[in-house]
């Protein structure tokens, strides 16, 4: 099965999308280093929307965009029951379009390492920059090499609710810095257990990659942080948090 398909309707029951709400605040963070206040935002790979409600609800015009559809319906149900008018729509991550310009691009929780080469990292990066006003920010944050080889590599996660247990095998592939990870999930319905099973793929990309592509996509970068602190990474970072300009 394709990834975020029946994974949307317990993604949030297991805690997925608390990571999107650590990245909104972190990102509240990082803009007020630039003394920047955006008006309007897109969150790119949006989920099921727990980003994109945060900043609907701090009164900035937010659109988000996804591939699944499945986690979009979860998100209009959410921005529904918010009371938050978030214009979201089904689209690729690799060629993307918007009704109007905006001031901020997010893209948050490995979203980008699902793109599993660099000429799509630059279709999403042209495409981001396409979406900004002139001076407009990109703020995004990247698994490294480093994270597919030890979160990823050879590990076996497991855990439990109430409802739901899933059990995460993983395998890393260190020639083309690409992990998979075979989830398997089993949910509560009623008195018996449904199982299903999803694939997910990611590439690990480091400080030099990023930066090329940045740049090569019209982007200045400003801020590459480990993330969700300010310090610079270090070679055996895992997590990069990326703060880049529109040219």
């Amino acid at each position: 099965m394709r990834a975020y398909q029946k994974f949307a309707q317990i993604y949030d029951k297991i805690g997925s999308d608390r990571f999107s709400a650590k990245m909104f605040r972190y990102s509240q963070r990082l803009l007020s280093r630039l003394n920047y206040r955006p008006r309007s935002v897109l969150d790119l790979a949006c989920g099921t929307g727990t980003a994109a409600v945060m900043w609907a609800d701090n009164n900035v015009a937010t659109f988000g965009i996804d591939g699944s559809e499945q986690m979009l319906e979860v998100a209009r149900k959410k921005a529904e029951e918010c009371g938050v008018k978030i214009d979201f729509s089904h689209q690729p991550m690799t060629s993307f379009a918007i009704p109007r310009k905006v001031d901020l691009v997010t893209c948050y929780f490995d979203s980008l390492n699902y793109l599993l080469t660099l000429s799509d990292l630059t279709a999403c990066f042209k495409s981001a920059r396409r979406a900004l006003y002139d001076d407009g920010y990109f703020i995004f944050d990247v698994n490294t090499p480093e994270a597919m080889k030890v979160l990823w590599g050879s590990q076996v996660y497991a855990d439990e609710t109430e409802d739901v247990a899933w059990i995460w095998k993983n395998f890393y592939f260190p020639k083309v810095k690409r992990a998979e990870v075979k989830a398997v999930f089993f949910v509560r319905r009623g008195e018996v257990w449904e199982r299903f099973e999803e694939t997910h793929a990611e590439r690990g990309y480091n400080v030099t990659e990023i930066k090329k592509v940045l740049k090569a996509s019209g982007f200045k970068p400003v801020y590459v942080y480990d993330c969700l602190n300010f310090a610079r990474p270090k070679r055996d970072a895992l997590r990069l948090a990326v703060v880049a300009r529109k040219k």
